[in-house]
């Protein structure tokens, strides 16, 4: 894994256990997040979030409850964001 997924990694958690208020408890990259308190609300404003720290526009495609059920896979969803992929109309992501 390299830095920049890891500092990806590192902010989506961050912003997560923000969003969701934690305090203390840290989030596992497994853990079910909608099981954990995530609602449409704080999706939305998480996505946001992840987008202004990380400079990017999640692909349509990736903004489903799937995406955002855990840490893995909003972290994958980023990291298409990065490298342009997962975009239907073959646009560019913003960097």
């Amino acid at each position: 894994m390299t830095s920049s997924q890891q500092s990806a990694r590192d902010i989506v958690t961050r912003l997560i256990e923000e969003q969701l208020n934690f305090g203390s408890r840290e989030v596992k990259p497994d853990d079910d997040l909608w099981n954990l308190g995530m609602t449409s609300l704080t999706c939305m404003g998480l996505m946001l979030d992840i987008e202004d720290a990380l400079g990017v526009e999640l692909p349509v495609e990736r903004l489903n409850h799937a995406t955002f059920a855990c840490v893995n896979g909003i972290v994958a969803a980023v990291e298409c964001a990065q490298e342009g992929l997962g975009i239907a109309d073959g646009a560019s992501s913003r960097a």
